[in-house]
């Protein structure tokens, strides 16, 4: 029932999540890019962390965790992509702060969905 709910909220910003979708799904298929991600991210500082966190329609929280992961390393992300492939759709600055924004309403139910699961 609570993915019904979150689903369909989320179908507001489905062009949003597609293009995080798109390029999530790039870099899982991709060793060359994910590499070059990884390699991006050692030089700007960071801890090396993977997108590979897959969108799967029958869970909403896939979607939560997908969304969080690419936020979270938007930056390693827009500069590999604009070193190995121009010609994917990303994100505006705006959509960005959109992604942030959907994150903050979403975390509530990530929580409680979290929490439920450790009880059983």
């Amino acid at each position: 029932m609570l993915n019904l709910i979150v689903r369909a909220a989320l179908k507001e910003v489905q062009a949003i999540l597609q293009k995080v979708k798109t390029v999530d799904e790039y870099f899982h298929r991709s060793t060359v890019a994910s590499d070059k991600l990884k390699a991006t991210q050692k030089t700007g500082g960071s801890r090396a962390v993977a997108v590979k966190k897959q969108d799967v329609a029958t869970r909403w929280s896939s979607t939560y965790y997908m969304l969080e992961r690419c936020t979270e390393i938007k930056d390693p992300i827009i500069s590999t992509l604009a070193l190995i492939n121009a010609s994917l759709p990303t994100s505006s600055p705006e959509e960005w702060e959109m992604s942030r924004e959907i994150l903050y309403i979403i975390r509530p139910f990530e929580e409680v969905t979290t929490e439920v699961s450790a009880e059983k």
